[in-house]
């Protein structure tokens, strides 16, 4: 398991977002310009915050690795690095925000609803989790923003609906139900990521 601090900066890192949401919903007109500007604000600040999260991750599971007594042999600490799981977990992620069209000019939401969905439909199930796995493993290959804004998306539109006008309490109640759902899902893909940089280290000690 990975260690107890990447677990509290992940619950902070989503505190953090909660508030700024309840912000941007007391500030907000109408429930169409608060969804569009939670969208943007949440997919955009777990993005950013995501790959010093999978460092945390690589560092903590790689130290436990290397402390393992078959890695004292160098030549087989040696085969582990050749592996280059921190590479492959960045790659399968495009953690990179700034080189998005889609963030130069703002989200396209129908373009990023349409990709999430036909990716939903590619493995079979529209949860982050499970999209952030399918992405690690390469069958699907979507950068991460649009993952986040895609889930954000269809979170909003699924918890919203009992909300029938704008009750701005209401809304923020509403909406942080949806944020804890996103963190417990948040929380899975780290442990997917896990799952993946053990069964990569796995595979190679068969191989010493």
């Amino acid at each position: 398991m990975y260690d107890n601090k990447v677990k509290s900066n992940i619950e902070n890192l989503f505190c953090e977002v909660k508030e700024k949401v309840q912000e941007i919903i007391m500030n907000a007109d109408d429930t169409s310009s608060a969804t569009h500007s939670i969208v943007e604000y949440v997919s955009s600040k777990i993005t950013a915050a995501s790959r010093g999260y999978m460092t945390d991750v690589y560092t903590s599971l790689s130290k436990a690795t290397l402390n393992e007594a078959i890695f004292n042999d160098s030549a087989n600490a040696n085969k582990f690095y050749e592996l280059n799981l921190r590479q492959k977990i960045y790659d399968a992620y495009q953690f990179d925000i700034n080189d998005l069209s889609s963030y130069k000019s703002g989200i396209d939401f129908k373009e990023v609803n349409r990709t999430y969905a036909t990716a939903g439909a590619t493995i079979g199930t529209l949860t982050l989790g499970g999209i952030l796995k399918a992405t690690l493993t390469k069958v699907i290959d979507i950068p991460l923003i649009v993952i986040i804004a895609g889930a954000v998306i269809l979170g909003c539109g699924t918890y919203l609906k009992g909300v029938p006008e704008y009750n701005k309490m209401k809304y923020i109640v509403t909406v942080n139900t949806f944020i804890a759902d996103l963190e417990n899902e948040f929380l899975v893909w780290v442990d997917v990521v896990e799952e993946f940089f053990n069964q990569q280290v796995s595979d190679l000690k068969k191989t010493l």
